[in-house]
């Protein structure tokens, strides 16, 4: 499978686990729209900041 887990960046660089199962990644004027495997989404309001398809992470950091 290819789902991913979304992350933001916190302070200290730290990583929050914010959603698992990750299928879907559409940026949108200000916000990144987050689809899992069971079509729940959740809006950050953010953009991403990086993308590590080997880890299987996405992190995004808020406005």
């Amino acid at each position: 499978m290819c789902e991913s887990s979304a992350f933001i960046l916190g302070k200290n660089n730290e990583l929050e686990k914010v959603m698992e199962n990750v299928v879907t990644v559409d940026p949108y004027e200000g916000k990144v729209y987050l689809t899992d495997l069971l079509g729940e989404q959740k809006i950050i309001d953010g953009f991403i900041k990086e993308i590590r398809l080997m880890d299987h992470k996405i992190i995004l950091e808020e406005n």
